[in-house]
């Protein structure tokens, strides 16, 4: 995948996630050039230390809604995939405005309720910095690397899901970013997930994502690893 393609995807990716109206910020960065900072942290174990020094340093690709991330790293063929999710429990705006107005009171189009997020800004602020904490935070990520690879027991591509484990679950393509950000709508924000569906934001020429995806190359993925469970 050359740096166009790669760049290409991010930004299919946060088309849909502005479609749905769940991203808050694009960031234009350089591949991989995050801050000191965070490079020291990453592998830490304390995923809230890695959190708060990336959205201090505004160390990410994608910035969600809920105030989780998506960082994106390609140096040459090596990859790295990671969502980060807030450890701060999701209150949305809609949550908001529950709370202070009737349902029929509740504008229902998107410049109605725009305007009147600017009016409740800071109310609004407010009320997310006193959520309480996301005990079930998510941690992904997905990492393609030939330094590493050997055989059966670190795959060149593979998912990490948590930290302070071993897991990894070989896979044998190489992924887009958009490949990554659906995996993670889907099995973490089932109701965007199905939202994209209903109103055809993720529709069947999305759903032809996977033949952007590279197989893995045949000298980094044996014949026994392609006996073993993996993502295909």
């Amino acid at each position: 995948m050359n740096k166009g393609a790669f760049f290409t995807s991010i930004n299919s990716a946060a088309d849909i996630l502005r479609k749905l109206k769940f991203l808050k910020d694009r960031r234009q960065i350089l591949i991989g050039q995050y801050s000191q900072a965070s490079l020291e942290i990453a592998n830490c174990g304390d995923l809230k230390t890695i959190y708060d020094i990336a959205i201090d340093n505004r160390d990410y690709e994608l910035l969600l809604d809920d105030d989780s991330i998506f960082q994106f790293n390609k140096n040459g063929d090596s990859y790295r995939y990671a969502f980060i999710q807030s450890h701060v429990t999701y209150y949305s705006f809609l949550d908001f405005l529950a709370e202070i107005f009737d349902e029929d009171e509740i504008p229902k189009d998107n410049d109605s309720l725009e305007e009147i997020r600017i009016d409740y800004a800071e109310d609004y602020e407010q009320r997310r910095n006193e959520q309480k904490l996301n005990l079930g935070a998510m941690y992904i990520r997905y990492d393609a690397d030939a330094k590493g690879y050997r055989p059966n027991f670190h795959s060149y591509a593979h998912f990490h899901i948590g930290i302070n484990n071993s897991f990894r679950l070989p896979s044998s393509i190489i992924l887009t970013p958009l490949s990554f950000v659906l995996f993670v709508l889907k099995h973490v924000y089932i109701s965007l997930w199905e939202i994209a569906l209903k109103e055809r934001i993720i529709n069947d020429e999305i759903f032809q994502f996977k033949q952007l995806c590279e197989n893995v190359p045949e000298d980094l993925w044996c014949q026994q690893e392609k006996m073993e469970f993996y993502i295909t």
